[in-house]
């Protein structure tokens, strides 16, 4: 695409099957966060890293100029995307206090369930993939985002993504934030029997399948 320039700074190198690079470049004179697959050009891969590529515009694509996201910026060839760079560190990386990690608590979950409310899961929360922007918490890496089912007697898996989603946000809350979980957010943190089953056939074997499908 014209106006590309070469990579930047890398934030992932591709280690391991169907992994990217990602870099921050220069696109017609601003920076954005390349989302590189053209490793796989010519190999087998090369038909599930397209799609991956396919998908993650399309989701990104579908939540427009939400605050909580990397706004879609071009689809730059049919392994590469081009999506806007969020400045900031990781929270895997900040150095936070109490009082900030209270508030950051409250305002990754309140972050999630608005995905939800625009019927999208993203089946990814940990703290590689939020940025701080401002101290504001934005999702990124939408490789694994799904729609929320909508259909006829699909409520219980909707409600079991949206578990999926706010159980790992608390799992950040409690280790990584080093939070103390509240009575009912620990019920929902530690399922046992059959929602935790329930959860490894989701994403072991669901997800997977969902994440196949044609849009």
């Amino acid at each position: 695409m014209d106006g590309e320039q070469a990579p930047g700074e890398f934030l992932q190198r591709a280690k391991g099957f169907l992994k990217a690079e990602v870099y921050i470049t220069h696109l017609n004179g601003q920076p954005v966060v390349c989302k590189d697959y053209r490793r796989y050009a010519g190999t087998p891969a090369a038909l599930m890293a397209r799609w991956l590529v396919r998908h993650e515009l399309k989701m990104l694509e579908r939540l427009g100029d939400w605050t909580h996201a990397p706004r879609a910026v071009a689809r730059l060839s049919p392994l590469s995307l081009a999506m806007e760079y969020i400045p900031g560190p990781l929270l895997s990386d900040a150095a936070l206090d109490d009082v900030t990690d209270a508030r950051l608590s409250q305002q990754l979950i309140l972050v999630v369930q608005q995905l939800h409310q625009r019927q999208m899961a993203h089946n990814d929360i940990r703290g590689s993939n939020v940025v701080l922007r401002d101290g504001v918490p934005v999702l990124i890496d939408f490789t694994s985002a799904v729609r929320l089912p909508r259909l006829p007697g699909t409520a219980t898996l909707a409600r079991m993504m949206r578990r999926f989603d706010l159980r790992h946000s608390l799992k950040l809350k409690q280790r990584t934030l080093g939070l103390p979980l509240s009575t009912r957010e620990a019920r929902l943190l530690i399922r046992s029997g059959r929602l935790n089953r329930a959860l490894r056939v989701w994403k072991k074997g669901i997800l997977p399948r969902l994440k196949g499908r044609k849009h």
